[in-house]
């Protein structure tokens, strides 16, 4: 519930996934204009939010705002907890963590709260 709150109260405004998740589960990228469903840790929908810009980037080139926006914390913070949540999910597929490697980077607006 802490990150859909941070959506909600607008202080989270960007957030970033492993690029080779979309290539592993055959997912489109986001787009620009593009509508999703910010969920609660129960499931539920809390708010409406409207994809403004989405760029591809290593993860040592993600810019500092951009880390800033996501809203958990400072930069420091954002690299740590980014650096052990792929290591952690890419070692349970046995793909290679490196701070190279490429980030989905999307930056969004709430358009309705629920």
């Amino acid at each position: 519930d802490w990150l859909a709150s941070l959506v909600v109260e607008g202080k989270k405004t960007a957030t970033c996934s492993a690029h080779v998740w979309y290539e592993f589960e055959n997912e489109p990228l986001p787009h620009v204009g593009q509508y999703n469903i910010v969920l609660n840790s129960q499931e539920l929908p809390v708010a409406i939010i409207r994809v403004t810009d989405v760029s591809i980037l290593p993860m040592n080139e993600v810019p500092i705002d951009f880390a800033l926006a996501e809203g958990e914390g400072d930069y420091t913070y954002w690299w740590n907890a980014h650096e052990q949540f792929f290591k952690s999910e890419l070692k349970v597929h046995d793909l290679p963590y490196s701070e190279t490697m490429l980030l989905v980077c999307e930056r969004f607006e709430v358009i309705h709260k629920i």
